[in-house]
């Protein structure tokens, strides 16, 4: 994929145009591309991949945000790369969640054996935990979907899992994946997030985990960081790219798409694929139809989830290992990685590159949220961290998919398909099952078949 400019771009030479160049609409244009289709993408920014962005600081290599990938074996994300990279990507596995509550600190256990020597509660609360992760682990997955309209608290609460140390737990568990604390969050995200899996296990199967448990953990870093996974995927699409060319405007004619509009340019086309965020979409898509205008209305309320990454060089090794640290208590959950660890290549020679995350605080600013990620303990039990920094350095708003909440999960959201024939939507936002890139692969995978399916749209294709 070229860059070119505006003024240069000739539609007639494209099947399809891509309005974003976010995680979505890259994976959209790298699945049309193997399908010989020929994609233009339109960017309102100075790059090309939204989150998927890596920069560099004083020698090191930063990520737009923590992006430790969930199910890089068998989940959408990882099965997306491998069938349309070659070679697919390199993952490391993380080698487990350690929560701290105070001075105890405890893994999510994986076996009922585990679950009843849990250090982080006493007896009684090990007692309800195994009860509770017996039901999650033999849930079916369809089972979990009559539980998307309430919380994932209503959830355990009737289920008489109220220990607070385990809710504790969950809520550090559940916080990054939903956007929200557990009071918020949809029971059947929760559900599916605990479960680690899009696919239904046997009977058998899951009676043996619970019985013998499982160390592997499906989630990993890329080798070579968001920097090089972009890179090798705006190399494989085949098409152009224009920057800094925000669409203001998707125009409809007798319900089919005709035409964007790019800072007070008209690019008429048949066939558009929106990566605009969806609460964005009811002041740039014009219609007429009453339908078309109450469908994005409907989805303009979704609410956009905002996190905090700290990322912290150190002039020498301190973690050294590839554990997924979350201090649970005391608050607020902060998720702590050394990246370096799995990729050396992102630090200088002898040196640790340490990520902080956590959902932003409301009315702080970002030097207040900072200090509060540097304090409220950490400087307690992670001294040897803060003794070492060399390089440092904070991102807001790594998270923008709209949070996971009771009547917007992914069974509730819209896509691929609009109301209006030959314009689909792909992102976080739209349809698909996960978190982050795996519901982008998702969304992707969803408005390529739905494309392709079309028979009026592979007529103009």
């Amino acid at each position: 994929m070229q860059e070119i400019p505006l003024n240069q771009v000739d539609t007639s030479k494209y099947d399809v145009i891509i309005a974003g160049g976010g995680a979505g609409g890259l994976l959209t244009a790298l699945a049309l591309s193997a399908e010989g289709k020929q994609v233009l993408v339109l960017e309102k920014a100075d790059r090309l991949g939204g989150v998927w962005h890596s920069y560099w600081v004083d020698g090191y290599r930063l990520d737009q945000g923590l992006h430790v990938i969930t199910r890089v074996t068998r989940g959408a994300f990882a099965r997306f790369l491998r069938t349309y990279l070659s070679p697919p990507p390199e993952f490391v596995l993380h080698e487990g969640w350690y929560f701290r509550v105070y001075d105890k600190v405890g893994t999510i256990p994986s076996s009922i054996g585990e679950t009843l020597r849990w250090p982080l509660t006493g007896v009684r609360g090990r007692l309800g935990l195994a009860r509770i992760g017996v039901k999650i682990k033999t849930m079916k997955l369809d089972e979990m979907k009559k539980y998307k309209d309430i919380t994932f608290q209503e959830f355990m609460e009737a289920n008489g899992a109220t220990n607070q140390v385990m809710l504790d737990v969950m809520q550090s568990a559940i916080y990054m994946a939903a956007g929200v604390p557990i009071t918020e969050a949809s029971a059947y995200e929760a559900l599916r997030t605990l479960k680690d899996t899009d696919k239904e296990s046997s009977k058998l199967g899951s009676i043996k985990r619970l019985i013998f448990g499982s160390g592997e953990y499906d989630e990993g870093y890329v080798i070579g960081g968001m920097e090089e996974l972009i890179k090798r995927v705006i190399e494989t699409i085949n098409g152009d790219y224009v920057l800094n060319a925000p669409v203001d405007q998707i125009n409809e004619q007798d319900g089919r798409v005709i035409s964007c509009s790019v800072a007070g340019m008209t690019l008429f086309h048949n066939c558009v694929v929106s990566n605009i965020p969806l609460w964005a979409m009811p002041k740039i898509v014009k219609s007429s139809n009453q339908e078309t205008i109450d469908f994005f209305k409907k989805w303009s309320n979704l609410r956009p989830t905002h996190g905090i990454t700290l990322w912290l060089g150190l002039n020498k090794t301190v973690i050294g290992d590839r554990k997924n640290r979350v201090l649970v208590h005391p608050g607020p959950n902060r998720w702590i990685v050394s990246i370096s660890s799995f990729d050396p290549s992102c630090a200088p020679k002898g040196k640790e590159l340490v990520a902080i995350a956590m959902m932003t605080i409301p009315g702080k600013s970002k030097e207040e949220m900072v200090e509060i990620m540097k304090g409220n303990g950490f400087e307690e039990y992670y001294p040897g961290i803060l003794d070492h920094i060399e390089m440092e350095h904070a991102q807001m708003s790594y998270a923008t998919r709209a949070a996971l909440i009771p009547g917007q999960t992914d069974l509730d959201r819209p896509g691929p398909r609009t109301p209006i024939k030959g314009f689909y939507i792909v992102g976080t936002d739209t349809a698909g099952s996960g978190v982050g890139l795996q519901q982008a692969a998702q969304s992707a995978d969803g408005v390529v078949h739905a494309l392709l399916e079309d028979t009026e749209i592979n007529r103009i294709l």
